[in-house]
């Protein structure tokens, strides 16, 4: 009986060794599949709204404190007020910037928060694209006058010094600088601004004037 012997050429080894590699990398003899894309999405950040405190009353009864009032930025400003005093107070801002402190005014086109009692709050948004210097003020009666307005800077700077000039451009008569602030119409039931039977003198605060320290003559202004 014959034996036969298999005998493998080098061609055929090379054949087993490439079907060998296929099936290990179990691509079946196809291309690597192709890198998926990932989409990235932008998101555009939201304009950012400038918030200001606003208190009336304080730190005396006839003047603001603003949480900002100097290079305010531009755009979307929120108001939040409170009135703490004891007088009736609202507070106001006016549409058109001004050229200096002094050109402040008793009454502007702007917006403003209803009148508010002791311990209430109002919130009011607005916005403003130009820079400039805007008044605020009380539009109670007397109140701006005596004293109760101010500037704030939208995109511009607002020294103490002007604050001042526009808080005091009228609030003196032009003979002796006698005050101007008007005194009680109710018949001794209050004063302007203030609810019946109530003065700043009887309860405590300041109107800014010497009177409740006794520096000044009792000019019977009470809450105004």
């Amino acid at each position: 009986m014959r034996r036969f012997r298999l005998r493998f050429t080098v061609p055929a080894l090379g054949v087993f060794v490439a079907v060998g590699l296929l099936a290990a990398l179990g691509t079946g003899g196809s291309a690597p599949a192709a890198v998926k894309r990932v989409a990235v999405v932008k998101h555009t950040a939201s304009p950012k709204v400038s918030i200001i405190a606003v208190t009336l009353g304080k730190p005396s009864e006839l003047a603001f404190k603003l949480s900002k009032t100097s290079m305010v930025p531009a755009g979307t400003i929120t108001f939040k007020v409170t009135n703490m005093g004891v007088a009736f107070h609202n507070f106001k801002l006016c549409a058109k910037p001004l050229a200096s402190a002094t050109d402040v005014a008793d009454a502007c086109t702007g917006k403003a928060t209803p009148i508010l009692k002791h311990g209430q709050t109002a919130t009011f948004t607005l916005t403003i694209s130009k820079k400039g210097k805007y008044e605020f003020l009380c539009t109670v009666t007397g109140h701006a006058a005596a004293g109760m307005r101010g500037l704030l800077g939208v995109g511009v700077a607002v020294v103490s010094g002007e604050q001042k000039i526009a808080a005091t451009a009228d609030s003196s008569a032009s003979t002796g600088g006698t005050s101007t602030t008007p005194k009680s119409s109710g018949g001794g039931t209050g004063d302007v601004g203030c609810p019946p039977g109530v003065t700043v003198k009887s309860s405590g605060n300041a109107d800014a004037d010497g009177d409740e320290l006794g520096t000044e003559p009792d000019d019977q202004d009470g809450c105004v």
